[in-house]
């Protein structure tokens, strides 16, 4: 993202009495604001980036004013720092207090060397606090709705700025990231029998309701029935068809584990949540009891006080506890290998501002499968898993798909010049799904739904796995985000039972009865 970042707010203080008889005084005010608050803190060369009252009016109790600025005294604190000079001025002269200011539209006009992608631009149309979203001679313009002080107090503006930064500036650093490269293979393009953005259409009909966690939702009775579904069939025709045995595992784990896990704390540690335990002393918590029951706001700096240090992660990868149950044992190559899988719970990740509708979520639910044994025994149980993955998206979900071969972060040592139809050497075969709301099969990013991955020794050696005759050993891991394949489902088959493929169709069941509000859901048909 370039320099020069331009910002606009448009806001009303709304004073106590009419101000006819003030507009003398006020425009004193607004020249000495201009020359000196607005400027507070900026070093000289840098008057640009500070904040200018640009225009200005009176209407009855209302004034109106119109700010622009850099980045450095920003147009929307302005306000506040305009609030205190306000008070004391005219109160002090007529007797006329402030009571309550708002922030109508703030636009930022952000200069860009080439376009974002599509799928960038929906997810930043899709924040609750963007208005409106344009480009204009190499500016991406972006407004918010309105803003009450509380909100200008508690930086609301700076949050949703910082988060459109990290989406233009790409720099998310997912815990699945990786390095793509060439198509392996893909299917014959199929019918595109729905093409809108399915979390558009599940908020409407019911499906899903906010929920005030970002990245998280409410999944109501439809969306949970076509998850059940999606996840026994995926347990039936994946993990039970190739001998998967299930396991439970543990989904807060000790940073003592995740140590241990290549790559993860060393390369992305703010891709995850961390947990910090309380001590069990009530004392601990005096102060922000007291404030909390005083201010009604949550006190989150005696909190940070009353807490210990972090002392685990909820699970980024789900597959950390089958590691450390097989770290520090001795096995018999002649019981290999083993395949086990998990899909007890949730898997947390921190997508910062990069979530997005049903795809990327803080909070979503897989299939985790684990395979330890030779190298051969891992290389055949990864290509088989891709496989039966391959059969159920093409065949009993009807989806577009395409295989590619890459690099994971913890593996991006590893040369990329190899060939990617030799499976020992490909770290990583992922499966794809086409989706039409993203625009163009050939240009637009399609939905990785089950990452394959071959270690070869790499967790092994880190969690010091042994074999009695100390002959080689490799592991392998297959994850299927169960709630991109239903994304990737909707995305493709619609919302209508009646048109999904019968697998899914006939354990559908159509007659569910939604809880319905005033307000809730705006739309009371089941499909769409």
């Amino acid at each position: 993202m370039k320099e020069g970042i331009r910002l606009e707010t448009e806001s009303v203080i709304t004073f106590s009495k009419d101000l006819d008889l003030t507009k003398k005084e006020i425009e004193e005010i607004i020249k000495e604001a201009n020359e000196t608050i607005l400027l507070k803190g900026i070093p000289k060369n840098l008057v640009q980036e500070g904040s200018k009252i640009i225009q200005w009016r009176t209407d009855g109790k209302d004034l109106l004013l119109n700010i622009e600025s850099g980045m450095h005294v920003r147009s929307y604190i302005a306000i506040l720092r305009l609030k205190k000079l306000f008070s004391s001025l005219l109160g002090q002269k007529f007797k006329i207090g402030i009571r309550k200011i708002i922030a109508n539209k703030i636009t930022f006009r952000i200069p860009i060397v080439t376009e974002p992608p599509e799928s960038n631009l929906r997810i930043l149309e899709a924040s609750p606090f963007v208005k409106s979203l344009k480009i204009e001679n190499d500016l991406l313009i972006i407004t918010l709705g309105e803003m009450k002080e509380h909100e200008l107090q508690r930086n609301v503006p700076d949050r949703v700025f910082n988060e459109i930064r990290e989406i233009l500036e790409k720099e998310e650093k997912q815990i699945s990231t990786k390095e793509y490269l060439p198509i392996v293979k893909k299917s014959e393009p199929k019918k595109v029998k729905f093409s809108r953005e399915p979390m558009e259409v599940a908020l409407k009909i019911g499906w899903v309701k906010e929920f005030p966690g970002k990245g998280q939702w409410i999944y109501t009775t439809p969306y949970a029935q076509l998850f059940g579904i999606i996840k026994e069939l995926l347990i039936t025709e994946v993990a039970n068809n190739l001998g998967f045995q299930p396991f439970m595992l543990p989904k807060i784990i000790p940073l003592e584990v995740m140590k241990k896990m290549p790559g993860y704390l060393e390369d992305i540690p703010e891709g995850m949540y961390y947990v910090f335990p309380p001590p069990r002393d009530p004392e601990a918590f005096k102060n922000f009891k007291e404030k909390l029951k005083v201010t009604k706001e949550i006190p989150k700096q005696e909190l940070k006080k009353a807490l210990k240090d972090p002392e685990y992660v909820l699970a980024p990868a789900q597959c950390e506890p089958f590691w450390q149950f097989y770290g520090g044992e001795i096995f018999n190559i002649d019981d290999l290998p083993y395949k086990l899988y998990d899909c007890s719970g949730w898997t947390y990740r921190w997508e910062g501002g990069g979530v997005e509708g049903m795809v990327r979520l803080h909070e979503f639910q897989r299939i985790e499968l684990t395979y330890l044994g030779t190298p051969e025994q891992i290389i055949q149980t990864r290509d088989n898993v891709l496989k039966e993955c391959l059969r159920v998206a093409d065949r009993l979900l009807d989806m577009e798909w395409r295989i590619t071969a890459a690099i994971p972060f913890w593996a991006k040592e590893g040369s990329v010049d190899f060939d990617v139809n030799d499976s020992k050497n490909v770290a990583a075969y992922d499966l794809e799904i086409y989706l039409p709301y993203r625009g163009d099969r050939d240009s637009s990013e399609w939905l990785e739904i089950a990452g394959c991955f071959i270690h070869k020794s790499k967790f092994i050696d880190s969690f010091k796995i042994k074999e009695i005759k100390k002959r080689e050993l490799w592991t392998g891991c297959t994850g299927l985000g169960i709630t991109r394949w239903i994304a990737a489902f909707l995305a493709t088959n619609g919302f209508d039972p009646d048109i999904w493929p019968s697998k899914i169709r006939e354990k559908f069941e159509k007659d569910y009865k939604l809880p319905k509000a005033l307000l809730w859901p705006k739309k009371s048909k089941k499909g769409q």
